[in-house]
């Protein structure tokens, strides 16, 4: 068993931890669970430090693709490798960094302490951005009676 994967809702993190030789079936097989379970915005450890691959570089942008997230971005992704310039993670991280935070550690503690700054770090965006979101959703409660609304429809 090559790839081990893990998710926790309530941390919003994956843990996935390859050993061995892995294929790019594995490796696709592994972004399609990611992609089914809706975890893209989560941070994710991948742990591969134990691994060698055994796919082309064209792989990489397919794994890429699949793990592609929504318009909000994709959470960070903490690659623990023995050796920094390891082909896998430094060519994944090289061609998605422009997609969301990622990095490669030599230590899961380092990944975590780094995942962890990122996810509690504060939101600085101006005040007039955080309610510009035009498919914001509403309801108006009065009494027994409701009605639902987009902001589209507050703005006449």
């Amino acid at each position: 068993m090559p790839i081990y994967m893990e998710i926790s809702p309530l941390h919003r993190l994956v843990t996935i931890v390859a050993r061995g030789t892995v294929s790019g079936d594995e490796v696709r097989a592994t972004a399609q669970k990611l992609a089914d379970a809706q975890v893209r915005r989560f941070a994710k450890i991948v742990e591969v430090a134990g691994a060698s691959f055994d796919f082309q570089p064209a792989d990489i942008m397919v794994l890429a693709q699949m793990l592609r997230a929504d318009a909000d971005g994709r959470g960070p992704i903490a690659f623990v490798v023995r050796d920094l310039d390891q082909p896998f993670p430094r060519m994944f991280a090289d061609q998605t960094a422009h997609e969301g935070p990622v990095d490669l550690f030599k230590s899961i503690h380092d990944a975590r302490a780094w995942i962890a700054r990122i996810q509690h770090a504060p939101r600085l965006a101006p005040v007039a951005e955080a309610w510009a979101d035009p498919d914001r959703q509403g309801t108006v409660i009065r009494g027994a009676r409701t009605r639902e609304f987009t902001t589209r429809e507050l703005v006449n």
